[in-house]
This record gives C-alpha cells, structure tokens and sequence, in this order.
C-alpha cells in the first residue's frame, strides 16, 4: 500500500472527513477480506481496517459475504502512538511493535518502543489522583480516564466517579467528604439544604479539587445520597462509594450482586458501612440499575440521625 502524498496531506488535516474514508476503501476495500481489526501503519498514519459481519450497520462500505450482510470501515489516526477505538469483539491483527489492551467496550492501541509520560492519558494530559482516588487534570478538573500510562505500562482503570464518605464521632464531630459532579457547583447553602444537614455548627472547604468537605459539630442528622440512574448518558464506568464510619453501626453479612456490568458489594462491620459499587460498561441497562436501585434503597438508610 502507498498513499499518495495529497491524499495523505489530506488525512493529515481531515482524519475524520467521511469523503476521504470513501475514497480509501474504494482504492483499498478489496483488500480488506478478512473479518476483523487491522491496524497499519502507513507514513505516520495509524489506520484501523474493519471488517464486520456481526455489526454491519456500523461500517461505511456493505456486501453480502457468504449470504451474510458485512461491511466495511476505516479510522485514521495522525502522529498517533496511542488512540481508542471501539471494541467490536473481532479478531484484532497489529503491525510489529504495536499492542492492544480492551476493555468490554475499548480497544486501546499503542506503539510499544514510543515513549510516553508517566500518568498520561491518551490524550497526552498528565493526570494526577487525589487521596480519594480521583483522577484530576492539570487544572484540578476531575477526569474519569479509560486508560492510563502508570509505571511504565498503558493499563485500564476504572475512575472514581461518586463517594460519600461519613464519619462521626462520640462528642457529635463529624466530617464529610462528597465527590459528584452534580454538587461542585453548590454554594454551601444549596449543598447543605440537599443533605438536610442538621448540626449545631457546620462549615463547607473546598481547597482540595473536586473534593466537598463539610465539617462541623452537634451533628443531628443528615440525608443519603442516593444512587440516581438517569439512563441519558454514556460514561456509567466507574468506581461509586458510599462509606459511614459510626459507634452504632453493627456488623452482619456482606450484600454482593453483579452481572457481567456491574459488581455492589456492600460490607457492615463493627462501627463502620462501606458499599462499592463498580459499574464496567459505559451504558448500563436499565435492569441493572433497578436491581442496583433496589439493593441501595433497602440496605443503606435514607437518613442517618445522632441518638441522644
């Protein structure tokens, strides 16, 4: 294969111009015979093939093979050494020196002999986490990465999305930490008001990015947030927390459910509740988060209340 030296110009400035994506396959489609991902690498152009009989409707370019509807597709990547693409469960070949890790949704792709900056994205942005275990980019915005490029390999990880942590103590001192993105932009009255925080005294910090911390003493009472599935958006993956630290708290066996999407674990030991909830699909259906829904809703209390 050799692209012509506009056409590449072209792919250069417009990778993603469907035109060009036509013209490719009709100069290289006949080549691609073999159902699957092929990447290649051509001139400082990763390109990804695709042949797809499974989920046709996908491709650009469709015939029938062997009284089966497929297609055909092409992405191309320039000056990439590591870029996602989606994960269509077919066989995957790799030029020499080029790996792949998937997740059920990702294919990721990299050159292994490149080089690449410790707690980088795909995109190059150097990440950081917190104590907490978000992911945080240089501006302390919170990121909820695929994949990232930590002690000297690419891996998957599953970013913190949500956590609640609760603690209290026996004079009524109490200490939250709040991580969602549905709070941050809360003054401390709004923030307060959806808690039906009840204190004799209460304070909002939010010096550390992406983290609520509400402190205070004479703790009476305080609402659960609750696990809220809007089924509207496409980033579900992640890692969701709910931990309540309290004298009171006894233990009792652990609650587990999962399925191929998601894993809750809820454990209850002396003094202290922890639920994880581990969500592996960007989407989950609507059966899963009922059954997450229900699960929470029975075993965490909607609202927790200092007894006197």
């Amino acid at each position: 294969m050799d692209l012509e030296e506009d056409f590449y110009n072209s792919i250069s400035l417009s990778p993603e111009d469907d035109s060009l994506k036509q013209k490719y396959l009709a100069k290289f489609g006949s080549c691609i015979s073999n159902e699957g991902q092929n990447l290649l690498v051509e001139k400082d152009v990763a390109i990804v093939e695709g042949l797809d009989c499974t989920k046709p409707f996908e491709g650009i370019e469709f015939f029938f093979k062997n009284n089966k509807l497929c297609s055909r597709s092409v992405q191309f990547f320039p000056s990439k050494k590591v870029f996602a693409v989606e994960n269509r469960h077919i066989p995957v070949t790799l030029p020499e020196n080029w790996k792949h890790i998937e997740t059920p949704e990702t294919l990721l792709f990299y050159d292994s002999t490149a080089k690449f900056e410790e707690m980088s994205g795909i995109n190059g942005e150097i990440l950081k986490k917190n104590e907490f275990g978000l992911y945080l980019d240089a501006s302390g915005k919170a990121v909820y990465p695929e994949f990232v490029y930590s002690n000297g390999n690419w891996e998957k990880v599953l970013p913190l999305r949500e956590l609640f942590d609760f603690s209290i103590k026996g004079d009524g001192a109490f200490e939250i930490n709040l991580i969602s993105e549905k709070y941050l932009s809360f003054s401390q009255k709004e923030l307060l008001g959806q808690l039906e925080l009840k204190a004799a005294s209460s304070e909002l910090l939010t010096e550390n990015h992406g983290v609520l911390k509400i402190k205070g003493t004479g703790l009476k009472g305080v609402k659960f947030p609750k696990f809220e599935y809007s089924g509207d958006r496409e980033n579900d993956y992640g890692i969701y927390k709910i931990s309540l630290f309290s004298h009171e708290l006894q233990q009792k066996a652990a609650i587990v459910s999962k399925s191929s999407s998601y894993e809750l674990e809820i454990v209850f030991s002396t003094g202290k509740l922890e639920a994880n909830l581990v969500i592996f699909s960007k989407k989950l259906a609507s059966e899963d988060a009922a059954k997450i829904q229900a699960l929470i809703n029975r075993e965490i209390p909607a609202f927790f209340i200092e007894k006197k």
